[in-house]
């Protein structure tokens, strides 16, 4: 999957200051020792938290 764009993340969340919080606070816990939750390891931890918003592995509330 290339990184999503505004569009297809605008169907998680209308606010891209939402989603950009929730991008941060999940790369947080990636680079802080959390296991990820999609197939792609390899990806920067960033780049992995969008995977993981847009396969809906990652909340709002989290």
């Amino acid at each position: 999957m290339n990184n999503p764009s505004f569009k297809e993340l605008g169907e998680i969340s209308p606010s891209r200051y939402e989603i950009a919080m929730m991008a941060a606070k999940r790369a947080r816990r990636i680079v802080n020792g959390s296991a990820p939750l999609t197939e792609d390891i390899e990806a920067k931890p960033v780049t992995q938290a969008l995977h993981e918003i847009m396969e809906r592995k990652v909340s709002k509330d989290e």
